[in-house]
């Protein structure tokens, strides 16, 4: 459906309509997925733009919330453990030379990201999380091992709250 917007009402997300109690654990589905939908678009909006807006205030929230932080910067710790030389590598086609050449620098986000007192935006949290997530970014893909350096200083820049 190219074109066509949806607007998800995140209020209704939550709410059980009588029909949806019978429908038991295809109700329970149903909800989680309009969640997964609604977070996804609100990811979006929020790496777009610079500021946050009213509608994906929610989704801020959760995105920088300490617990968040807390497992994207131990998913930090673990990218740059698997690419240690003295390990064997493993299912993910993780390009682990250029992981070892940009570790300090992963690193040093991951302290970011924990260090609960020091403000981060959602934009630089989601960009973290997409840097770790994207198959065909600069962490797993060869040819593109040249943009991680670029990618962690734009990142970085992100991070910083206005």
């Amino acid at each position: 459906m190219v074109g066509v917007e949806r607007h998800i009402d995140i209020g209704a997300i939550g709410r059980v309509e009588p029909r949806a109690r019978r429908l038991g654990p295809l109700s329970s589905w149903r909800r989680r997925r309009e969640l997964g939908v609604a977070r996804r678009a609100a990811d979006a909006e929020l790496v777009a733009s610079e500021s946050v807006s009213p509608a994906t205030a929610w989704r801020a929230r959760e995105v920088t919330a300490p617990d968040n932080r807390r497992e994207v910067a131990q998913s930090i710790r673990r990218l740059v453990r698997s690419a240690d030389a003295r390990y064997l590598p493993g299912p993910t086609p993780l390009n682990r030379l250029v992981v070892r050449e940009q570790g300090a620098e992963l690193l040093a986000l991951g302290e970011w990201l924990e260090d609960i007192d020091r403000p981060i935006t959602a934009r630089g949290v989601l960009m973290i999380d997409e840097l770790l997530t994207d198959g065909y970014g600069p962490l797993y893909v060869p040819y593109r091992a040249g943009e991680l350096r670029w990618t962690l200083a734009r990142i970085a820049t992100h991070c910083q709250p206005s």
